[in-house]
């Protein structure tokens, strides 16, 4: 039988890179439309001569939260407006869309939520988030994937994200602040990708699903723990709020999601954080 063909948006990412690997260890066809999704001529003018796609899976994203706050009409451009554009390419081709989006949806004020709670966006990236949603949601097999992400690109550390930022510090002996009140329940790139190949395979037809750790950390305790399996860390590490550190974009502090749906949905019992870790912390390994 065919395994089924999958388009990914932003294929070199964080996630979209492991998730590339995931998909052909599984067999399926996999494809990277290697275009600016911002650019609607090109990307609805893509050629899928000889190509089936079952599924696009658009992970193409400005999560730079101080670069969206600094130039608005470049992230909206990219976030929303692409969206818009895989969308319209879903429509055209007849494919399944799973959207990318993030906790940061919510305002942060309380914590564990749900997919039926109500998005209220506190920085323009997480505007440009939300407004990809509602595109997403108005095409009929379009499913929102909300989640939040750690990791280590498959290729090695760029240094562009939390966790690379914070391994790459602890290598080099860098003192480093670390937030004590931003809480997160976030996974590895590995077991996302893991829990979108069971979407995929299974052709879930949920509108929104929340995928997280099963226990919340403070960034701070994350680093913590970082530390403790690289024991050769020989810098500082100072524990501070997020309200101290002076950002473009206010950063929300409560980011956790409740996985209840989800656990039921896939069938998949969601992971400790500590494992996430030690998982990543592995694969930098090898």
């Amino acid at each position: 039988m065919r395994k089924k063909g999958v388009l990914i948006t932003g294929i070199d990412g964080l996630l979209g890179s492991a998730l590339k690997k995931k998909l052909l260890e599984k067999g399926y066809q996999v494809y990277d439309i290697g275009l600016d999704v911002s650019d609607a001529k090109k990307v609805l003018g893509y050629d899928f001569t000889g190509k089936k796609i079952d599924w696009i899976v658009h992970t193409a994203a400005i999560t730079d939260m101080d670069l969206c706050e600094k130039d608005k009409r470049l992230c909206s451009k990219v976030n929303f407006e692409g969206t818009k554009n895989i969308v319209d390419l879903a429509k055209k081709i007849g494919a399944r869309l799973l959207y990318i989006s993030t906790v940061s949806v919510f305002s942060g004020e309380k914590g564990n939520y749900k997919e039926n709670d109500r998005p209220d966006p506190k920085n323009f990236y997480n505007q440009t988030k939300l407004q990809g949603e509602q595109a997403v949601l108005s095409y009929n097999p379009g499913l929102v994937l909300r989640i939040n992400l750690i990791g280590v690109h498959p290729s090695g550390s760029r240094g562009k994200n939390f966790f690379e930022w914070l391994v790459d510090s602890i290598k080099a002996d860098k003192d480093m602040q670390l937030f004590s009140d931003v809480m997160i329940n976030p996974l590895s790139n590995w077991t996302i990708a893991e829990l979108i190949e069971k979407i995929i395979d299974r052709n879930l037809s949920e509108k929104i699903l929340h995928i997280a750790s099963r226990n919340v950390l403070s960034k701070a305790d994350i680093a913590k723990l970082a530390v403790e399996k690289i024991t050769s860390y020989k810098g500082n590490l100072k524990f501070v709020s997020v309200d101290d550190i002076g950002r473009k974009a206010f950063r929300p502090k409560q980011m956790w999601l409740n996985t209840d749906f989800a656990h039921k949905k896939l069938n998949f019992k969601m992971p400790s954080l500590e494992s996430e870790i030690e998982k990543i912390l592995q694969k930098i390994k090898k």
